[in-house]
């Protein structure tokens, strides 16, 4: 009987744990250039650098410049990142999680379709399109995740 009333209490805590991590991890990118303009991080902004390096060209053509310092990651992936924290903590999941995965593709379909008409040559790097095409993927990505702690598992989810 106890273990039935702890239940919901784990779970909220899950939640709870879950949107810090996903908030916290999606402004990281935002503030390091923030910290690195006016505090000496030296060594640790550095190595918080560091972990960006695998997720990202990192091309400075396609980098925001916050600060007077380039921010660690490009246009694009600084705007998935922004959007997981803002999908955090607004994640009001109206939806159920099976229909999630269709706006996850959805917004994965714009950013596609930005990158190609972006490396096609219809048109320059446009940051502006960069953060807004990835900040709507990763609230999606977010919700998702919030969608999914809050207890609609994902064997919830239609067969194909």
């Amino acid at each position: 009987m106890m273990a039935e009333a702890a239940r919901p209490r784990a779970r909220a805590t899950l939640l709870t744990i879950g949107r810090i991590v996903l908030f916290a991890g999606g402004v990281l990118p935002w503030l390091l250039p923030l910290g690195r303009a006016s505090l000496p991080l030296g060594a640790v902004g550095a190595a918080i650098d560091l972990l960006f390096v695998p997720m990202c060209h990192r091309l400075p053509e396609r980098t925001l410049v916050l600060w007077g310092t380039p921010m660690p990651l490009c246009s694009r992936c600084a705007g998935i990142f922004a959007g997981v924290a803002l999908g955090a903590a607004i994640a009001r999941p109206r939806l159920p999680l099976s229909r999630w995965r269709w706006v996850i593709a959805a917004t994965g379909a714009l950013m596609v379709l930005d990158v190609v008409m972006q490396d096609a040559g219809f048109h320059p790097v446009w940051h502006e399109t960069r953060v807004l095409t990835g900040a709507l993927f990763g609230v999606a990505i977010a919700v998702t995740c919030v969608t999914a702690l809050r207890g609609k598992t994902v064997s919830a989810l239609p067969a194909d």
